[in-house]
């Protein structure tokens, strides 16, 4: 298993924020020299409807970095939460 590093952020649809503040984790795997970033987040289910799979967002982290991601909503073990699960898309930028 991958070693998840800890980030604090926020996510943008276009310019507009949808969520804020985001506190999750990321990861990534190297295959053949190209690296690959997902991790998840945590929240109150309600707080994450606003989240649709098929919809390209931007993910802000406090560090300066910045990549498009793709989530996906699961349940929670946790009563009244959701995990939202994320893939970077063409990796990120500073």
């Amino acid at each position: 298993m991958e070693k998840m590093e800890h980030i604090r952020g926020k996510i943008l649809e276009g310019e507009q924020v949808v969520l804020d503040p985001v506190d999750g984790y990321l990861a990534c795997h190297e295959h053949k020299g190209k690296k690959t970033y997902y991790g998840y987040f945590e929240m109150a289910s309600e707080n994450l409807r606003i989240l649709n799979h098929e919809v390209c967002y931007r993910l802000i982290l406090a560090d300066g970095r910045k990549g498009n991601v793709y989530t996906e909503i699961v349940p929670s073990n946790a009563q009244g939460k959701s995990v939202a699960e994320f893939h970077v898309s063409g990796g990120f930028k500073k």
